[in-house]
Parts: structure tokens; C-alpha cells; sequence
């Protein structure tokens, strides 16, 4: 059995798919400007007692998933710039869902292809954090539907669905 080890941060990688020059989608990093994308799986819960039990049961019958983010302000980043979008120009519906694939680059499935989890999610926007040093923009990523399971190519920037 391999030793084991600590994953790093940096080896969970995340990409929101987007056509900023409204020619073919194109998977971009969320990193640069990114100081927080901290997911919350918001199980929830369905509990209830029997009355011949001492012990009350809980069983997770869903989830709502979330991706909290806190990004300073940057010029000619696609990622960046569709957030300030939405919330500058206040979009709704599916103005403000984007796709995002979550990348265990510490998973490798094939050569050059990391396990990777692919979700829509709506950009649900707080506003404009208040600095001093840099414009922040604040907000939650809520999931859209179920994940789809696949791999992905680092190199070449593309997601297979498993069983594809």
C-alpha cells in the first residue's frame, strides 16, 4: 500500500466553463483573485423518534450544495469578470448559472486526466466587500441539479463524463 499524504489546497482545482469571446466554450481556472471558495455540502436531514426508541434517528435524504467565494477585482480574467457581471449588472435565471468542474488533481484516472466532479451553479451575488486595499466582490456559487462524474484533461482543458 502507498504511503500516504497530506493533499495540499492547491490540488483541489476548480474551472468555470465560459465563451468570453463568444466563440466556443473554454474551461478557466478560479484561482487568481480567489481568496476563499470553501464548499458547504448543506445535507439535509430528516429526523424523527420511534416511540418504542430511547435515541432519536437522523438520515441525510438530500443535499444543497454551496460554494462560498470571496475574490479581489481583477482586469482580464474571465472568471472574475462574469461574477462582477452578474452582480453589477444584477442578472437573473439562467443569466447567472455557470458551469464549474471541481478537479482532484491528486486523483489521476488516465495520463494527464484527474478525477473531476462537473455541476452548474448560480452565481447568488452579496455585493461589494468593503476594503481599503482592493474592490472585493463577495457571494455564495449554489448548485444548479446533480454533479456528473468524470475525468479531466489538464492540459487540453476538457471534461468526459464517465461512461463516455
Amino acid at each position: 500500500m502507498p504511503e500516504s499524504r497530506l493533499i495540499k489546497r492547491a490540488e483541489l482545482r476548480s474551472f468555470m466553463e465560459l465563451n468570453p469571446s463568444g466563440s466556443s466554450l473554454t474551461f478557466f481556472l478560479i484561482g487568481e483573485g480567489f481568496t476563499n471558495l470553501a464548499e458547504s455540502k448543506n445535507a439535509k436531514e430528516y429526523s424523527r423518534q420511534y416511540i418504542h426508541e430511547y435515541t432519536e434517528r437522523t438520515d441525510v435524504v438530500g443535499y444543497a450544495p454551496s460554494l462560498a467565494y470571496s475574490v479581489d477585482a481583477h482586469t482580464n480574467n474571465p472568471v472574475i469578470k462574469k461574477i462582477m457581471e452578474v452582480t453589477d449588472k444584477e442578472l437573473t435565471g439562467s443569466d447567472a448559472v455557470v458551469p464549474v468542474v471541481a478537479v482532484n488533481t491528486f486523483e489521476e484516472v488516465e495520463t494527464g486526466k484527474c478525477k473531476a466532479y462537473k455541476r452548474n451553479y448560480s452565481i447568488i451575488p452579496d455585493g461589494k466587500a468593503d476594503g481599503t486595499d482592493a474592490l472585493v466582490y463577495t457571494g455564495t456559487l449554489r448548485a444548479v441539479g446533480d454533479p456528473v462524474e468524470g475525468a479531466f484533461d489538464l492540459e487540453g482543458k476538457t471534461f468526459t463524463p464517465t461512461g463516455t
